[in-house]
Formats: C-alpha cells, sequence, structure tokens
C-alpha cells in the first residue's frame, strides 16, 4: 500500500482548472486499492503530492514554506510537484511582480529543484521553467485531463442552421486571457458567443452573452449546445478547460501564439486568425463536420484516464525505488 498526502485541498464547486483536475485526478487514484490518502500532512505517508506550494481553495489559499518541504524530505518522504505556473510568465511586470510575485517564483523553483519528481502539464510549460532556473531533474510531461463527468457516451452534432456557436470559459479576467478577442469575434456576421466564468472589470463584451461562474452541471449543459470552444488564450500552461470542452464533443478554437494549445489541440481543433476573425468564423462553419469528426475519434486522449495512467506510473516508481533522483 502507497500512502499518498495531496497538499491541495480541493472544493467540489467550480474553481477553475487546477482544482477540477486535482478533484479528478484524487477520485481516480481512489479506486486503485494500491494507495492510500492521508488526510493530514503530520500522518505517515510514502508520497506528498504537491500543486507548487498552493493549498488550494479548501486550505484558504495559503502557502506551504520551503522548510515545511524539507523537514518532509528529511523524514524520507518523497515530494512529486506538480508544475503550474510563475508569476512572470502570467502576469506584466509591475510592482507585484518585482516584489511578491518575485519571491513567489523564486520559492516555487526552489521547490521544483527540492522535488524528487516534478510533473510538467506540457512541453511548453517545461521549457519556460527551464529558462526560469529549474535544473531539469526527474521530471515527465503528463496533460491534464477532464473528468468522467464531461464524457458524453454520444455527443450530438449541432444544426449549423442558423449562426453558430461560440462557448468560452475563463477562471481568470487576467490580460492574457485574451476576452478581447472574445468580445472581437462576437460581432461577426452569423456568429453567436457565450462566456461562462470571469470577465474583466471595464472591458466592453459588444455581443457576448455573459454567464457567470456555473456549477458543472449546468456548464455541461451549456458546452453540448455550442459548436466550437473558443479559447483565445496566449501563455496558458496546459488549460484545463479546453479537455473537459474536447471530451464533450467540441472541437477549440485556438491562439496559435505562445502557449500549450498548439501542442495540446492538434487536429482536433482550428488556429483563429487575429488578424481575420471573421474568416476564423467562416472556416469554423465549414469545417465544424470534419473537425468534430477529429473530435470523437480521438477525445479518449483528453480523459481524465490517460493522465491518471501517467500519474499512477509516476507513483509506482517512486514508491519501488524511492531513492532514485
Amino acid at each position: 500500500m502507497i500512502r499518498v498526502h495531496f497538499t491541495y485541498r480541493h472544493v467540489d464547486t467550480a474553481w477553475g482548472g487546477a482544482n477540477n483536475f486535482i478533484r479528478a485526478i484524487r477520485t481516480e487514484l481512489a479506486r486503485d486499492d494500491r494507495f492510500e490518502y492521508t488526510d493530514t500532512v503530520d500522518a505517515p505517508c510514502d508520497i506528498v503530492f504537491m500543486n507548487q506550494l498552493g493549498k488550494g481553495p479548501g486550505g484558504n489559499g495559503q502557502r506551504y514554506k520551503l522548510a515545511q518541504v524539507r523537514r518532509w524530505k528529511a523524514e524520507g518522504r518523497r515530494i512529486v510537484v506538480r508544475a503550474v505556473n510563475l508569476n512572470r510568465h502570467a502576469f506584466r511586470m509591475g510592482l507585484r511582480n518585482m516584489t511578491l510575485g518575485w519571491l513567489q517564483d523564486r520559492q516555487t523553483i526552489a521547490l521544483l529543484n527540492l522535488a524528487d519528481v516534478v510533473i510538467f502539464q506540457s512541453a511548453y510549460q517545461r521549457e519556460f521553467f527551464l529558462r526560469a532556473g529549474y535544473k531539469e531533474a526527474q521530471n515527465c510531461i503528463i496533460h491534464n485531463g477532464a473528468s468522467r463527468f464531461f464524457w458524453i457516451d454520444s455527443p450530438c452534432a449541432q444544426s449549423l442552421d442558423g449562426q453558430i456557436r461560440f462557448i468560452s470559459s475563463t477562471a481568470s479576467a487576467r490580460e492574457t486571457k485574451r476576452h478581447d478577442l472574445i468580445a472581437k469575434i462576437s460581432m461577426c456576421d452569423g456568429v453567436e458567443v457565450m462566456h461562462l466564468g470571469a470577465w474583466p472589470e471595464g472591458l466592453p463584451t459588444a455581443r457576448v452573452r455573459l454567464l457567470g461562474m456555473q456549477p458543472h452541471e449546468e456548464m455541461l449543459k451549456t458546452l453540448v449546445q455550442a459548436h466550437f470552444f473558443l479559447h483565445p488564450a496566449l501563455n496558458d500552461p496546459c488549460p484545463n478547460a479546453v479537455f473537459e470542452a474536447l471530451c464533450a464533443g467540441l472541437p477549440v478554437i485556438y491562439n496559435p501564439g505562445p502557449g500549450s494549445s498548439t501542442e495540446i489541440v492538434g487536429y482536433c481543433g482550428l488556429p483563429l486568425d487575429e488578424s481575420n476573425l471573421a474568416n476564423t468564423a467562416r472556416q469554423a462553419r465549414s469545417r465544424y463536420r470534419e473537425l468534430r469528426g477529429q473530435v470523437l475519434k480521438n477525445r479518449h486522449h483528453f480523459a481524465i484516464d490517460a493522465a491518471t495512467s501517467g500519474y499512477r506510473d509516476v507513483f509506482l516508481q517512486l514508491a519501488k525505488n524511492p531513492l532514485a533522483r
């Protein structure tokens, strides 16, 4: 029996991609009788699994200190870290990144360099951590996966009569999410755009229909009404919302700029052309059936089962050879 402690405390309500993924991976691993969870950090365990230093929404958004991680290692616990992001990568440089953000990034890089294994969510993510000072000890890339809730056995195709419907979703209103492009594409002829989650204060919505934060049941109802999932964000390490949309049967319109979207979506979507969004909308309409067919053939790659298999292998290998670095 391998005893694992999850330092990230998830909640059952909608709280962004990390929360959804950690909840799903924990649920899946609980089905494997080779693993046992320890609920408190003080209980004996073999592996401490961390989502960087964050304690998650169930931990009041607090962070662990590096001194605590060093104590765990001194006690013989193996440290597995799922890399998330860096302030310098997610936000514009400014007062926040010159003070608190800079300090947090230093702590994050130190954590990764302490870990027995680092799990990166994408090749793109690993590259920006290497540039920031990660020393490339034992690591692997495992893409995220959508929980079973988003898997629909026989998703229905949407009629192309009338408007083509795009759905977008963001847990954050930060600039890299490119809400401005969501608003611009909503002004294209024959396009309807619905948006779940956060929207930047002061940014005109154009013709976007804002739906706000929704429980998963309502999110899924909205997803299955759309033709495409619209994801114009830049610099995303591995957006879980994309995996959820693909599992539900939606092809993705993604930003081909810096980020992991091209790596993840592949032939299951369409790169947007920021200089000609009207043409992007026309291509989406003309290629909908073709791209939907690609999604239905390949969507098992985006389900939580594939990610669980990778995480399970990491834990089992580390337990078998706990001193390997």
